[in-house]
């Protein structure tokens, strides 16, 4: 699964099965991130609260966890492996015993107490 904001020039479809730039960071905190304007963890706190915050993210969280629960999923973006990357954010969330669902009400709506826990 490709989980970058933009598709990316050169690379055809048949690469990979799915597309979900819901699941990527936006344009401005990747920049700030690349730029050493913000650290790894404050990257990936606002990236959480990014995900948690978009509805359409969150469903984009809940189908990735069914899909990973009957087959492997990889996650995939243009980070080299190794590195800090928004990949392994969305892997922890999978990872997490409380899914975004338990964040979100049925309508998308936020209930009074929000976040991960970890």
């Amino acid at each position: 699964m490709l989980i970058t904001r933009y598709y990316p020039r050169g690379v055809k479809k048949d690469r990979f099965d799915r597309w979900e730039s819901a699941l990527s960071p936006s344009r401005g905190l990747l920049a700030a991130y690349r730029t050493g304007d913000k650290s790894w963890d404050e990257f990936r706190d606002a990236f959480l609260s990014e995900l948690m915050g978009s509805p359409e993210s969150v469903r984009a969280i809940r189908t990735l966890s069914s899909l990973a629960k009957v087959r492997d999923v990889t996650l995939l973006c243009y980070e080299r492996a190794g590195l800090n990357c928004h990949r392994y954010v969305v892997r922890d969330i999978l990872s997490t015993p409380r899914l975004p669902s338990d964040y979100l009400g049925p309508n998308g709506d936020r209930p009074a107490r929000s976040g991960l826990r970890r």
